[in-house]
Parts: structure tokens; C-alpha cells; sequence
């Protein structure tokens, strides 16, 4: 092998070798945004497998709902309340 062929062979490999490090540098950019975005799917499919157990469970033993006087009278005052301002719109429009 001539010198100059030796040359012009040396000068392909260095650029051969820096697209490679450019495209590697691109590949590893690439596959950390993947990582990420499947590290962010598996906690999505792990909280809506929770969910599922939740619900499945609400099906299986019912939905008991605990309410204490005060939750009660709240809940009374709130409906009592959105009926005097039903009232008071009728009665702003000529309904009643």
C-alpha cells in the first residue's frame, strides 16, 4: 500500500469513526427520552391497576357511606340553601 493510498484510507476511517460517535451520541439521547417516557407509563399502569383493585373491591363489598350529624346538617343547610336561591331566580324571571 502506497503512502497516499494510506492516507486517503486513514482520513475515511476518522470520519467514519466521528458519524459514529455523533449517531451513538444521538442514540443515547434518543433512549433516555424512551426510558423516561416508559418509566412514566409504568407508574400510569401501576396507578390505574390500583384504581381497578379499588373499584373492584367497591363492587365486590358495596359502597358504605359514613356520615356524621355534622356532614348531615351541612349537607341539609346546603340543600336548603340552593333551593332559596332556585326560589329567589324564579322569582327574579315572573315564574312564581
Amino acid at each position: 500500500m502506497k503512502v497516499a493510498e494510506r492516507d486517503e484510507l486513514l482520513i475515511r476511517l476518522d470520519e467514519r469513526r466521528k458519524d459514529i460517535v455523533i449517531l451513538s451520541e444521538k442514540q443515547e439521547k434518543h433512549l433516555a427520552v424512551l426510558n423516561n417516557r416508559t418509566a412514566k407509563l409504568e407508574m400510569n399502569v401501576d396507578r390505574n391497576h390500583n384504581r381497578l383493585l379499588t373499584l373492584e373491591n367497591l363492587a365486590a363489598n358495596g359502597f358504605v357511606l359514613k356520615v356524621n350529624k355534622k356532614q348531615m346538617a351541612g349537607g341539609g343547610s346546603l340543600i336548603g340553601a340552593i333551593v332559596v336561591v332556585v326560589l329567589a331566580i324564579c322569582k327574579g324571571l315572573g315564574w312564581l
